[in-house]
């Protein structure tokens, strides 16, 4: 029995050594996406995410990329992300949408007809996209994140939940585009970027029955559970937290990485707070934080991570940089950002 266990372990052992270090692993040491033909992790439990502009990241995890938001194309007062939808035609199994917004979808059409990518999204988002006739309703599922609405993959699931889409003030969004436009580190736009920027975001139109609905059964969230335990929650737009968000974590004490919107300021701390309270994630990953307006790359997430530290002094909050690769061992929770 004690030679049995001996052999058993040193296998064990054996199989674990023959997997790079996170910090050698060459998936964690690219900036180029595995949908735009980056490599994959080569140990099967580690997950890679990169974040891609606005709410938009990418996860490789052994054989399966799964798009979150696909809004590639940036606008051309981002700062841009050095990828486009043009390089993102290799192996993508999946694109989840997380509302009817154009930097949120914009370019799930293309992307899910390169790469014959499955493509979720609530009812809004595929009536847009069925309508741009690029992607066949086979590889299309609406979902309204009421429950049981699962997607299964390499190693993990992925269950559809209804969020709720965040209510900016009109005071505060006309303060805060003041406030941009005075410290913008780049001037105005020419002529063909104004253009550019009009095609942009006049392509997911919306009535304004959809806009209404939007807000409180078109906003989707994401819940992955591995096979191994390991869980992720994403949403890209920040709420308030909604009861289905909250029966998701009944029984769960917590997730081990949150993708938690922040839209920035004062205003919006006590409303990602909630969502850190909720989920507690062992690594918060911010969405739609990136401040792009005039081309300032981060808001400031200062206020925030003093804010979580101060009530989770163990969820790391990390603010990645366009395209580097955070990797995360899902077995031994072992974490590496790249640079």
């Amino acid at each position: 029995m004690l030679l049995t266990a001996l052999f058993v372990l040193a296998s064990a052992l054996g199989a674990r050594a023959q997997y790079p270090s996170l910090d050698q692993e060459p998936a964690c040491r690219s900036l180029l996406p595995t949908a735009a033909g980056g490599p994959r992790p080569q140990n099967p439990d580690v997950a890679v995410l990169r974040f891609l502009g606005v709410a938009n990241y990418e996860l490789a995890y052994r054989d399966t990329v799964v798009l979150l938001d696909a809004g590639i194309e940036t606008l051309s007062w981002w700062e841009p992300s050095g990828v486009t939808p043009e390089m993102m035609t290799k192996d993508v199994d999946a694109i989840l949408v997380g509302h009817a917004h154009g930097e949120h979808l914009w370019d799930a059409p293309y992307i899910g007809e390169q790469t014959g990518a499955l493509v979720v999204a609530d009812p809004i988002a595929t009536r847009w996209i069925r309508g741009t006739g690029r992607v066949d309703d086979a590889r299309m599922k609406t979902v309204k994140g009421l429950g049981g609405e699962t997607f299964r993959f390499n190693g993990f699931s992925v269950e559809a939940v209804l969020g709720h889409h965040n209510i900016v003030p009109d005071e505060y969004m006309q303060k805060d585009r003041a406030a941009a436009a005075a410290v913008a580190l780049k001037g105005g736009l020419t002529p063909e970027q104004q253009a550019h920027d009009r095609r942009l975001g006049g392509m997911v139109p919306t009535t304004p029955d959809e806009r209404t609905r939007l807000i409180t059964e078109g906003t989707i969230a994401y819940f992955l559970a591995f096979d191994n335990g390991f869980t992720i929650f994403y949403t890209d737009s920040a709420g308030p937290t909604t009861d289905a968000e909250r029966r998701i974590m009944q029984g769960r004490p917590n997730v081990d990485i949150g993708f938690i919107p922040y839209y920035g300021g004062e205003l919006a701390i006590p409303i990602t707070m909630d969502y850190i309270r909720l989920f507690k994630p062992h690594v918060m990953l911010p969405t739609h934080h990136d401040g792009h307006r005039n081309r300032m790359l981060d808001m400031p997430m200062g206020p925030l991570g003093l804010a979580i530290r101060d009530e989770f002094p163990r969820t790391t909050a990390i603010a990645p940089l366009l395209r580097v690769p955070v990797c995360i061992n899902t077995a031994t929770r072992e974490l590496y950002v790249g640079n």
